[in-house]
């Protein structure tokens, strides 16, 4: 087999299989590359949005995923792994690692990350009318509130 041969052989190859696959992720591994590419369904994330109000009165505790206690992105890890569905444990993995959605597609259950500069600083779950479930800062409880800024992204696991 002359070179010319084998590297079209090779080329074709890689092609073919990576087109099987729906093509490698190109800046993620592990689990925020499986993230992206596993879908919710409907049923999952509302599911989750129920967990995640299950949750209010909680305390918040920097680092915690629950079940008495969590961060912000440790409610949306524990309203998720709840319904089945793993997803990344920090605001920047959710950010980077969950499926981008426009603003004006968001539906209960998707995760909004709040970032500054690009940078992820702290995630929720939409219930809808603008308005998420999370754990905000120590020394208050899981609840309620409206989004407060249009610094933010959506990610729909």
């Amino acid at each position: 087999m002359s070179v010319v041969t084998r590297t079209l052989a090779v080329l074709l190859g890689t092609l073919l299989f990576t087109g099987l696959l729906g093509a490698l992720p190109a800046e993620h591994g592990g689990q925020s590359a499986e993230a992206a590419t596993v879908k919710t369904t409907e049923k999952q994330r509302l599911r989750a949005t129920k967990v995640a109000l299950a949750q209010r009165g909680d305390p918040y505790r920097y680092g915690a995923t629950g079940p008495n206690a969590f961060d912000c992105s440790g409610l949306t890890k524990f309203s998720y792994g709840r319904t089945g569905r793993t997803i990344p444990r920090t605001t920047d993995q959710q950010k980077a690692g969950l499926r981008a959605i426009a603003k004006s597609n968001k539906r209960r259950g998707d995760i909004i990350v709040f970032v500054s500069n690009g940078d992820a600083y702290h995630a929720g779950i939409y219930l809808g009318k603008n308005q998420i479930v999370h754990a905000s800062r120590s020394g208050t409880p899981v609840k309620i509130d409206p989004i407060w800024t249009s610094s933010y992204v959506v990610r729909r696991p």
